[in-house]
């Protein structure tokens, strides 16, 4: 029995349907329905009842989603305990953002110029952030402005750091590649790879096609870097935030999106309540000035 076995378990119990679960997993509805016939064939009984339409689990199921649920619940602690023990041997620092390849650079300077310090990076979805907030294990949230829920703003401090916005990642020779700016419209035709649901550039772009009124493409989620070397390989094209493209790519060009609701604004946001360290202290004045070096 595997981890990702007992993942995919979870996501069809919580949602009830196997084709919404692989969405939501990123893989296909019948790799996930074979997945789940293995566990049930490995644990000689079944854990689902099954429709025509839905899945649902029995009481056997039910059983098993407790013990999942715990497993799950100990990993996370497990997780806690690991990074509260960095923090016991060093000065550590924690931070969660929406969009961990925005910061590439950034973790970079910061760990080349304070060698005696550790720094973990997390990500953290949109509908996690609206849920849970900045959780007290991160030192800092790093977000846009537009990312962050309006109930939960007034529990926040934070520093600006730059104005970005998106762009079209295309071949250096595609027929669009020359253009100073791109309207979403011009993109009906093309094969788009786009970024996983949950974070903010898949949901301006989702914003996108519901002002302008046409299809959303269809589902075709990849990670970063992947996207990024179908792109220089001339498969299709991508979006990307401005500041995304760190891992600069000579067959890729990224042309800027016309976007009717903005620019967005990044922030280094931290807990109002929070009592900072001198390391902390020092990351936080560290990005403060590296962003406006870039200015």
């Amino acid at each position: 029995m595997e981890l990702q076995q007992l993942r995919y378990f979870k996501a069809v119990a919580d949602i009830g349907k196997i084709s919404d679960a692989a969405e939501s997993l990123f893989i296909s509805a019948p790799a996930l329905s074979t997945s789940i016939s293995r566990l049930e064939k490995e644990l000689g009984m079944q854990l689902f009842d099954r429709t025509s339409n839905r899945i649902s689990l029995n009481p056997q199921g039910r059983i098993f989603l407790k013990h999942v649920n715990q497993v799950f619940g100990c990993l996370e602690s497990a997780k806690q305990e690991l990074q509260h023990s960095l923090q016991q041997q060093g000065p550590h620092i924690s931070i969660v953002s929406v969009n961990s390849t925005m910061w590439i650079d950034l973790i970079a300077a910061f760990t080349s110029e304070f060698t005696k310090y550790t720094l973990s990076c997390s990500t953290i979805s949109l509908d996690g952030l609206a849920a849970e907030g900045l959780s007290n294990q991160y030192s800092f949230l790093l977000a846009y402005e537009s990312d962050i829920p309006p109930f939960y703003a007034d529990k926040l401090d934070s520093i600006f750091l730059f104005e970005t916005c998106l762009t079209v990642a295309l071949h250096k020779d595609h027929p669009l590649a020359q253009k100073t700016e791109i309207d979403i419209r011009m993109l009906t035709d093309e094969r788009i790879f786009m970024t996983a649901p949950g974070g903010p550039v898949h949901e301006r772009i989702r914003q996108l096609y519901l002002f302008y009124d046409i299809p959303f493409p269809k589902d075709n989620s990849y990670a970063f870097l992947a996207r990024q070397k179908m792109v220089a390989e001339n498969m299709g094209i991508t979006f990307v935030s401005k500041h995304a493209d760190a891992l600069h790519n000579p067959n890729i060009r990224y042309v800027p999106l016309i976007d009717p609701f903005g620019p967005w604004k990044a922030r280094l946001y931290w807990r109002k309540d929070r009592t900072f360290s001198e390391y902390e202290n020092s990351f936080r004045d560290f990005t403060n000035h590296f962003f406006q070096d870039l200015h």
